[in-house]
């Protein structure tokens, strides 16, 4: 596998995580080609002594194999730049010489789908190619990297993908017979359930992910200053991160609302779920975000652990939320523009409710078991090995 990897943060990172996982407990050998390790500060998981250790496998440790490039002073040259897909491409070299894997699976375009499209070339060694949203929604569509990325598709021995993109691949030249579906991994029974809850006072509220306009930040930060105004009394936990985490963080400050946020960064993947089963409700308020087809797993992990979701009308119409999010049930949806005086408002809405309910257990939504993501990831290996 050539791909994003703890510690760096984000779905993709976490979906090729559990990828590997999942193949090493089928008893595949696995390894895995990353430049994790070199992720900026403000993309990089928190990553305790015990997180480190599961690095190499979540059940049995040592059953994955990670090869992860470093930065080296040494790589000076003119104009400066970090040579990262030179360093992914050597150190897959070598990884193919020494193990000579049946096929390569690259998750994203920049760089693992490039390096493994240029490694594909220079050992024949095959690749599959998973896709996410920003890199074909926003990366492919840039005319610096546009043709690259074209071939990287149509070179590679199936495209993992789903019904609704096929006609963007077709337009690009991917053949019909080598787009492929993909499966989820990441929504693990034995870590997303749902558990039995009282709300507090303070109410306890939850957000985790990148910070931005896009995410509803500053409005929900002046939320938190309005609400004990109004006689609600909240307490908000975040494991924020990104570029502009600072800015926000001061913004907290400036607002005089530091007492009531508490940030702990970025965290593991595996460590999300007892932090949504900390929390009274979660947020993820969403609204304007720039890829249409963006089709975010914060709201499918929050209802899977049971807590309630507040989230926008933008995140509830998506396709895969329409049948799962039912606004005054298990969620509470914001319709409108993302503002201070909405985002209380919805905030004080689930607050009234879930205080008449008393012991609250959600079933959860989880739709599907381990077992059946193991058959359905067995279907698309055999299909793999036909082609090879």
């Amino acid at each position: 596998m050539i791909c994003k990897y703890p510690p760096i943060q984000g779905g993709v990172s976490a979906e090729c995580y559990w990828t590997a996982n999942m193949l090493a407990e089928m008893g595949h050998e696995v390894h895995v080609l990353t430049n994790a390790q070199e992720v900026e500060a403000e993309y990089r998981i928190e990553m305790m002594p015990e997180d480190e250790k599961l690095l190499t496998g979540f059940r049995k440790e040592g059953s994955i194999r990670v090869w992860s490039t470093h930065v080296d002073k040494k790589h000076v040259f003119i104009p400066q730049t970090n040579p990262s897909m030179s360093k992914l491409l050597s150190a897959g070299l070598e990884v193919v010489e020494a193990h000579r894997p049946d096929f390569i699976l690259a998750h994203y375009l920049e760089p693992y789908g490039v390096v493994a499209f240029m490694l594909s070339r220079l050992t024949g060694v095959p690749y599959v190619f998973r896709h996410a949203g920003s890199d074909i929604g926003r990366l492919m569509l840039t005319s610096q990297l546009g043709r690259i990325h074209r071939e990287v598709l149509r070179e590679a021995l199936f495209v993992m993908t789903q019904p609704s993109h096929r006609e963007r691949f077709a337009s690009v030249g991917v053949r019909p017979e080598r787009l492929m579906g993909s499966v989820s991994t990441k929504m693990r029974h034995d870590l997303f359930c749902p558990t039995p809850f009282s709300i507090r006072n303070p109410f306890v509220l939850g957000v985790y992910g990148k910070v931005g306009r896009s995410k509803g930040t500053e409005a929900l930060i002046r939320a938190v200053k309005k609400l004990p105004e109004d006689g609600c009394l909240v307490k908000l936990r975040t494991h924020w991160g990104g570029r502009d985490l600072g800015y926000y963080e001061s913004f907290v400050g400036e607002l005089g609302v530091s007492h009531l946020v508490d940030n702990r960064g970025f965290i593991p993947h595996w460590r999300i779920p007892r932090f949504i089963q900390s929390c009274d409700a979660v947020l993820f308020l969403e609204n304007r975000f720039g890829i249409s087809f963006h089709q975010p797993s914060i709201p499918l992990e929050v209802l899977s652990c049971g807590r309630p979701l507040i989230t926008t009308a933008e995140v509830a119409n998506k396709p895969t939320y329409r049948e799962l999010i039912r606004d005054g049930q298990n969620a509470f949806v914001l319709d409108g523009a993302v503002t201070m005086e909405s985002v209380a408002s919805e905030i004080v809405r689930a607050q009234n409710s879930l205080q008449r309910s008393g012991v609250i257990q959600y079933p959860g939504i989880l739709p599907n078991s381990e077992v059946w993501m193991r058959v359905r990831m067995q279907r698309l290996l055999d299909t793999i090995q036909q082609r090879l």
